[in-house]
């Protein structure tokens, strides 16, 4: 979901400033092309139950 991405950008920028580099912003372009990818090789999608994510189907 939209809002599970931002968390998780939220929480890694966070993470990146402690360390003083720059923040990363989400790409719809290459967010889709993962997915893709994904599906490609038989694989679920992240699912916020914990399932999922290299999980085969």
């Amino acid at each position: 979901s939209k809002q599970f991405h931002n968390e998780v950008l939220k929480a890694h920028n966070e993470y990146r400033q402690k360390h003083g580099v720059p923040p990363l912003k989400l790409c719809k372009k290459l967010n889709r092309e993962a997915q893709q990818t994904l599906h490609g090789h038989g694989m679920e999608e992240h699912k916020e139950d914990g399932r999922g994510e290299g999980v085969h189907k």
